[in-house]
């Protein structure tokens, strides 16, 4: 607290009054010490006894505490917490031998290491205007202005359903398949801005941080224009976001999938009104679904949505899966799964969060693993307790459930052998371009012929493909290392189960394991360093919240 808040000294008609408030209960007091030091540096010749009666006092009047001769200014300087600006207080003479000069304030000043931003104007007013016992302040540091993040205008969206300028923007969660012609302008990205540093009053750097660059990409079917200022379409189709990159894709529409229509694979985005039936499969760049799927095989590069049910599929997935429920599926998802009622006996990995965003929704039997979060409404089968204790048994029927959040091993191999890969690919595209400059200096010698041209042709092609590859493998390696800092962010993960969680449920956290003991509510499971603790779900859901996925409708 301020010493102005704790104690008062002040000056009138040559009198010294000394005013101490009321000290409330647990409250910060005045210093007896500051206060001498004070009247010390005022020249004040007091009675110590009397000061001591007017602080034990503290009545929150001014009290008289002795008579001022003074033939100087007295000028006292405070420096705010921060160190952002100074205070001087002029306390004048009885009797004014020499005048108040803005030289002798600035050298009180730099007593006190003042150094940066004196305000001339406001010391030249303080002598002018003759303002004293009243504290003014004359020195002022510069404050640091943060650079400003980065941020895409989505010029493919209708302007009403685009994000605010500057709002934080997840690709993933945007509406996509807005249609769009040939050399339409899809994105402009606002560029970060550099931060401007600043220094308090005592000359120290206030270091100001570096705005964030917004990564958007041109995927399939766009580019960026000639200034660089835009992403366009250059074929007509459909908008398809996919991790950090835009694309436009072909469409496909069918009614359903199955012995009549046979496997489908597409080279674009497949939407299929009705259902997905036994053993066909769907390859796609993206997979719609408004009905159910069987015993099938989904495999999509980017994302799968399917309006109904999953029941006995195996799922590969690029990106991210949604689906009303599951049952007996196995699926392998990069980034996140989104499930809205309830997933039964199944077996899901993926690279980053998993979710069922119904209150009533559960998980029962199977085994789901998650980069960094799992958050689930309830384990196990509706109403399972209550029929476990009227048939009177010691142990439940229903399939045990496993639950794990962390890097796998898995994982981190791909994440090895995606850098090893696009090395391998750059070292090749470096032969490539040796061989190339090779038969070029051949060619200045000698001159052209038809199998130097032939094996110049092979070459680009081979150069060409190995840049693609090396692009490709480095994308997925940054998908990667985005999972891998959420991971260090939850410190190996956590499992959020806000209702049931019978006893037997296995919780593992960085291949630490957990068998929960007894059935309980409302729990967090996380890691520390003496291995999994638990608590309520509500203030460490709070925490991590923001990284859960948020699909659009």
């Amino acid at each position: 607290m301020p010493k102005a808040d704790l104690y008062k000294i002040t000056i009138a008609d040559g009198k010294v009054m000394l005013r101490i408030p009321q000290q409330l209960v647990g409250a910060d007091t005045a210093d007896m010490d500051d206060i001498q030091a004070e009247l010390h540096l005022m020249n004040v010749d007091y009675v110590p006894e009397h000061l001591l009666e007017i602080y034990n006092r503290t009545s929150g009047e001014f009290d008289f505490l002795a008579d001022l001769e003074t033939t100087d200014y007295t000028l006292q300087v405070e420096l705010s917490e921060d160190e952002a600006e100074a205070l001087i207080n002029v306390i004048p003479p009885k009797v004014e031998e020499e005048p108040l000069t803005s030289e002798r304030i600035i050298a009180a000043l730099r007593e006190q290491n003042i150094l940066q931003g004196i305000s001339n104007e406001n010391i030249n007013k303080i002598i002018a205007e003759k303002i004293y016992y009243e504290p003014t302040v004359v020195a002022r540091g510069k404050s640091a202005v943060h650079g400003k993040n980065g941020y895409p205008e989505l010029l493919f969206l209708p302007e009403k359903s685009r994000p605010a300028p500057g709002a934080h923007v997840n690709l993933q969660e945007l509406p996509a398949l807005q249609k769009v012609k040939e050399g339409q302008e899809l994105v402009r990205v606002e560029t970060a801005t550099m931060g401007q540093d600043g220094y308090t009053i005592t000359g120290k750097l206030i270091t100001a941080s570096t705005g964030k660059q917004y990564r958007i990409r041109p995927g399939r079917n766009t580019s960026y224009n000639p200034e660089g200022t835009h992403i366009i379409a250059t074929k007509s189709g459909v908008v398809c976001l996919h991790n950090d990159s835009i694309s436009v894709e072909q469409i496909k529409i069918v009614d359903k999938v199955d012995a009549t229509t046979g496997h489908l694979r597409f080279d674009g985005i497949v939407c299929i009104r009705g259902n997905v039936s036994d053993r066909v499969s769907v390859e796609a760049v993206r997979i719609d679904v408004s009905g159910s799927v069987g015993k099938a095989r989904l495999r999509s590069l980017g994302e799968i949505r399917v309006a109904q049910s999953l029941k006995g599929t195996i799922v590969q997935c690029g990106s991210s899966l949604r689906a009303n429920n599951m049952t007996d599926i196995q699926a392998n998802v990069g980034e996140h799964v989104l499930v809205d009622d309830f997933v039964l006996n199944s077996k899901v990995f993926c690279g980053s969060t998993f979710q069922i965003a119904s209150s009533n929704g559960y998980v029962s039997g199977g085994d789901l693993q998650a980069g960094s979060l799992i958050r689930l409404p309830n384990v196990g089968l509706p109403g399972a307790e209550e029929a476990k204790k009227a048939e009177k048994k010691t142990e439940s029927s229903e399939s045990q459930t496993v639950l794990e959040v962390g890097i796998s091993l898995k994982n981190r191999k791909q994440f090895n052998d995606l850098e090893k890969q696009a090395r391998e690919f750059l070292y090749a595209l470096k032969d490539d371009l040796q061989e190339i400059t090779s038969i070029l200096n051949e060619i200045e010698e000698s001159g052209w012929d038809d199998k130097k041209i032939e094996a110049l042709s092979e070459l680009e092609t081979k150069a060409n493909k190995n840049v693609s590859s090396a692009f490709a493998d480095l994308r997925k390696r940054e998908v990667h290392d985005e999972i891998n800092d959420l991971n260090k962010i939850t410190n190996g993960g956590a499992v959020f189960i806000t209702g049931k969680i019978p006893a037997g449920t296995i919780i593992n956290i960085r291949r630490s394991r957990f068998n929960v003991p007894a059935s309980t509510t409302d729990k967090a499971y996380s890691f520390d360093e003496n291995g999994i603790k638990f608590d309520s779900c509500k203030e460490l859901l709070k925490s991590y919240q923001e990284y859960f996925f948020k699909m659009p409708t």
